[in-house]
């Protein structure tokens, strides 16, 4: 039988790596977050949208932060609806897609079906190596968006492909890398509140 204390040693070995991870890439990406939650800001201001993607767990991320910027952020936090829209929640479209175009091309699909010049793409991949958020982005490119990348690993074939990315160093799994993905995203959509002037800055954790 396992002793407690070795689970116990999981815990925090799991957790404070999650959090040096986190410190890390804070450290190492802090300009590129607040040039990301700026792109973002400017593409509300302007009256744009944003489109968000992913696979997996990447695709509850991407759902996670749209309904944060449509409904709310923050309870505290009083603010107009923000346009966002998470291309992996319409099942009808995602199966039709797949089946009469092939998986790779659904999110493009939606996005020459959603996207215009004034709008901004956020890409999640954990791989980097995900053909259906390779071809969303080059697709997001050709209609005049700009667009902005999570990935994970090395950054695999999606590296360089949007005009801001953040890759999280770490391989193996997906796990690490979603947690810093979504903090990330929280992270952005506090600073384009303030950004639009919803709420004081201040140090709220």
């Amino acid at each position: 039988m396992t002793d407690r204390s070795s689970f116990d040693e999981v815990v925090l070995d799991i957790m404070f790596y999650s959090a040096r991870l986190k410190e890390s890439v804070a450290r190492q990406n802090s300009a590129v977050i607040v040039a990301m939650a700026r792109m973002a800001a400017e593409t509300f201001r302007e009256g744009g949208k944003l489109l968000i993607c992913g696979n997996g767990g990447s695709a509850a991320d991407a759902q996670h932060l749209a309904t944060e910027l449509t409904i709310r952020y923050r309870g505290s936090v009083q603010r107009p609806a923000l346009p966002a829209i998470a291309l992996n929640t319409d099942s009808s479209a995602l199966t039709a897609g797949a089946n009469d175009l092939g998986y790779d091309a659904v999110f493009a699909r939606l996005v020459e079906a959603y996207g215009r010049k004034g709008d901004l793409l956020l890409a999640l991949s954990t791989s980097g190596n995900s053909q259906s958020i390779i071809n969303a982005l080059e697709c997001a490119r050709n209609a005049g968006m700009q667009t902005i990348a999570l990935l994970g690993g090395d950054g695999g074939k999606t590296k360089g492909l949007a005009d801001l990315e953040i890759i999280i160093p770490h391989s193996g799994s997906a796990d690490r890398v979603q947690e810093c993905h979504i903090t990330i995203g929280h992270v952005i959509i506090d600073l384009v509140e303030r950004m639009l002037g919803y709420h004081r800055l201040s140090k709220t954790t």
